[in-house]
């Protein structure tokens, strides 16, 4: 690096400042008359050149030193200056160097942290969001984009997050430097639950970050805490019912209709019906909490699908001949085995083949076929497997209406609840269903048209696929 010249002005200026004292001297010697006028004026040039020789090529030593740290402070990458003077008097130039590396090197560190905290921080699952005092956004993580958009930069929070409480609590905490937790909702593009924790900065610099909000989508949590509280809800209504049933015929027996022989035979019977009622509510409950314990125990077994489903269609034959529907088994040969648990599927069968027999029409048809299939529903995506095992049971019933569809499989989800009731429902056959399929990776489609039946599609993984 070339040694940049030193304005004029000032190298005048610090050679007069350096030979003020031999001025002082030679003014004392002349005075006295020591020294003659000549003289004097001669050993002033004399000191006066002298030092210029001196201090000029220091003053290009230091001005250069000064602006490469100048540049060192601004992060430039420039060579170290030849500073031939200042090496002969402190080596400054191998200090300068030395310098130099530790500062790269701190740079480094500093660079290689700042990214790893990014890459930390873009990657966290929870929506991050820095804002400075004026509560302008000043940096984001992925969440927040994905959610909230790409261009989030110095926009004010509230035009990004419309939520009264939210805006609320960050400016309290902006004020009075007090970290809280606010729980709010946004109804658009599609309504979404966030709990939000904010936090103020001790210190920040003009414009820096002053307040961290970190969000977290907690929409299945509470879609979940409902489904659990409409759950307890409904199974709370469906005991009470027959309780309350039993409860009042035993008040009436034992009062008004004591002494009638024939209406106590009528109580007794209902109070039965009843308790089957009960039984079967309280069995189908624990077969739903069975089912949610090992949700995430996948079944290893070999199961004979085909042998599941023709030993239950046997425990059906009487149900089947009472209401003359007809039961016809499409089975091909040589269908593969499955993955399953063999109790499970047993009911997945019996509970589907149950409904067909339950809500099918009387002197109709109830067809059950046992396929291999690669062509799944569209509105189904199965990634795990390329060919399922297909078991569907169609009826010739009433058939069920579009909007119901998609609910089907809910908990004490009924279309006609007046119906399954008189039919021996409990509103639960649907939901076990899709518990079990869900833990053997398997999915069910239901179509159906009204006034013709309706189809009920299970698709289950083969052993070998």
């Amino acid at each position: 690096m070339a040694l940049k010249r030193v304005p004029l002005r000032t190298i005048i200026k610090v050679v007069g400042i350096a030979t003020l004292p031999s001025l002082v001297v030679l003014s004392l010697f002349a005075v006295n008359e020591r020294l003659s006028i000549h003289s004097f004026l001669f050993g002033y040039i004399a000191v006066w050149v002298g030092t210029w020789m001196v201090v000029v090529p220091l003053l290009m030593n230091l001005r250069a030193l000064t602006e490469y740290i100048f540049d060192l402070s601004e992060d430039k990458k420039t060579l170290v200056p030849e500073l031939n003077v200042l090496k002969t008097i402190f080596n400054i130039p191998e200090a300068l160097l030395r310098l130099r590396a530790v500062w790269d090197h701190k740079a480094m560190d500093m660079q290689m942290v700042i990214r790893e905290g990014e890459v930390i921080v873009d990657t966290l699952p929870d929506i991050l969001l820095m804002l400075n005092d004026r509560l302008h956004i000043v940096r984001t993580n992925r969440a927040a984009r994905t959610v909230f958009g790409q261009n989030l930069a110095k926009k004010k929070i509230e035009s990004v997050i419309p939520s009264r409480l939210l805006l609320d609590a960050v400016v309290a905490v902006n004020e009075d430097f007090r970290g809280r937790e606010v729980e709010f909702r946004l109804e658009e593009p599609v309504v979404r639950d966030f709990l939000a924790v904010i936090e103020r900065l001790s210190a920040s610099d003009k414009g820096g970050v002053s307040l961290v909000i970190t969000m977290n989508d907690i929409t299945e949590l509470k879609s979940v805490e409902q489904m659990r509280a409409d759950f307890v809800a409904n199974a709370s209504h469906e005991i009470r019912t027959p309780l309350a049933s039993i409860s009042g015929l035993i008040e009436t027996i034992r009062g008004p209709a004591r002494d009638d022989d024939k209406a106590i035979d009528e109580f007794l019977e209902i109070m039965a019906e009843q308790a089957e009622r009960m039984r079967q509510l309280i069995n189908d409950l624990l077969s739903l909490s069975k089912i949610e314990m090992n949700a995430h125990t996948p079944p290893i077994d070999r199961v004979d699908f085909v042998k599941v489903v023709q030993r239950e269609i046997k425990m059906f034959d009487l149900i089947a001949r009472e209401k003359k529907v007809h039961i016809v088994l499409d089975v091909p040969d040589d269908v593969p085995d499955v993955i399953g648990e063999r109790n499970e599927l047993a009911q997945v069968v019996h509970n589907l083949v149950g409904n067909a027999l339950k809500y099918g029409s009387a002197n109709s048809e109830v067809l059950i076929t046992v396929r291999v299939t690669t062509e799944l529903p569209p509105d189904i995506v199965v990634r795990s497997h390329t060919r399922m095992l297909l078991f569907s049971v169609r009826d010739e019933g009433e058939g069920i209406a579009k909007e119901h569809l998609a609910r089907l499989t809910e908990r004490f989800y009924r279309v006609d609840s007046a119906r399954t009731r008189q039919v021996g429902g409990t509103g639960l056959g649907l939901a076990i269903v899709k518990g079990i399929l869900t833990r053997h990776k398997g999915v069910i489609s239901i179509t159906s048209t009204v006034g013709k039946g309706s189809v009920f599609s299970v698709y289950v993984p083969l052993y070998d696929a």
